[in-house]
């Protein structure tokens, strides 16, 4: 919102709706008009007329309140700008929606303000076109369903269709093959004309346990085919048209496994996701002066069909159960201090957060979301 406020600029109230303003500070008790100095962040012996006051944000100690129905937009009209024109007696909380309806002009020119602040947020992500790999399950699944119930369009990819899917905005194509990563990207500017999200939820390792002598170059390769390539290629196809835009994110999934590897089990694995995350700060130098910001979630451990896959895989390796594979997982980490495992929503809803307008200058950085698994600074 605070954005949509910069576009927009102060409300143009005039000299009659200022008249109009200077007069409300009679009705209040004095105790009203005390408490509003303090909760604006002035000292209640201030000559300063509560109408002139700009509200902003990000004051420090300010208890932000606002009407459920315009939330902190409440602080920018009349009621932001000048709180007090809006204060009516016994209601000095709401008292705006009294003044507007007895049609004061500066009350509605506030609220056709707030109006415009909220559509103008509201359609920062609805209309957004997305396009998110390996969204089938896991977490990819996960930040499909958020994506598409904060209103973006989104197209999603895996192998094969998946039978809970009842959205026609999917296109089936191995990304671990040049063929499939364009068949994607054709399918991103047939049916979404165009993107200005790609998510890179595209991970895993099928290579086997024993340390570095039992990995053949047929496993590397498959490491690189599944973790790093298909961002290679489809940013290659994709992000040369959010440049001509001047606007897009990418968000690339890595894994903290670049920093602690599994060198029992993981060790190709990790040497993609370190080259994903080399080559997604790279992008990000390149692209970000152009307007397409860049940026990599590093998760640990997320409890997932395909995690709990490895678990097994390692359980049989080790002649236990399910239970002391994941123990095999958690060791090898150096253990969870949060004591457990990340979901998919919580992945999720980082993504979210930094795909949208309120993470505007965050390029070229890392999130890791590992409950303190890193042990380094």
């Amino acid at each position: 919102m605070q954005r949509q406020m910069d576009r927009l600029g102060p409300v143009a109230f005039d000299d009659a709706d200022r008249e109009f303003a200077a007069k409300i500070p009679a009705t209040p008790s004095e105790e009203d008009i005390q408490n509003d100095y303090l909760r604006v962040g002035l000292p209640v012996t201030a000559n300063t007329p509560l109408c002139d006051c700009v509200v902003p944000r990000e004051l420090k100690g300010v208890p932000m309140i606002g009407s459920t129905d315009v939330g902190d937009v409440s602080w920018v009209m009349p009621t932001v700008q000048a709180r007090v024109a809006t204060h009516a007696i016994g209601t000095p909380g709401h008292s705006w929606q009294i003044t507007a309806q007895g049609k004061m002009p500066a009350a509605h020119k506030g609220m056709v303000y707030a109006a415009k602040v909220m559509a103008g947020t509201a359609l920062d992500l609805i209309g957004n076109a997305t396009l998110l790999e390996q969204a089938t399950r896991g977490a990819g699944a996960a930040t499909v369903d958020l994506f598409r119930k904060l209103g973006a369009r989104v197209l999603t990819t895996a192998r094969s269709f998946p039978a809970n899917s009842s959205t026609d905005l999917f296109v089936a194509a191995d990304l671990t093959t040049s063929e499939g990563c364009l068949t994607v990207a054709e399918a991103v500017r047939g049916q979404l004309r165009g993107v200005d999200i790609i998510v890179h939820m595209l991970g895993g390792s099928s290579s086997p346990a024993g340390g570095f002598s039992a990995l053949g170059d047929s496993d590397w390769h498959k490491e690189l085919d599944l973790n790093l390539f298909p961002a290679v290629r489809l940013d290659r196809e994709l992000v040369p048209e959010m440049i001509a835009r001047g606007s897009g994110v990418v968000i690339h999934v890595s894994s903290i496994q670049r920093l602690l590897p599994l060198p029992e089990a993981t060790t190709a694995y990790a040497a993609a996701k370190a080259a994903l995350s080399t080559y997604s700060k790279s992008l990000s130098k390149e692209v970000s002066p152009k307007g397409v910001r860049v940026v990599r979630v590093s998760p640990r451990w997320i409890e997932t069909e395909a995690s709990v896959k490895l678990a097994r895989r390692l359980a049989d390796e080790a002649g236990t159960d399910v239970e002391g594979g994941k123990k095999i997982i958690m060791d090898s980490l150096g253990g969870i201090p949060l004591g457990r495992p990340s979901s998919p929503a919580e992945v999720a809803n980082l993504v979210a957060f930094l795909s949208s307008d309120r993470a505007a200058s965050i390029t070229g950085a890392e999130y890791v979301i590992d409950g303190g698994t890193v042990p380094t600074v």
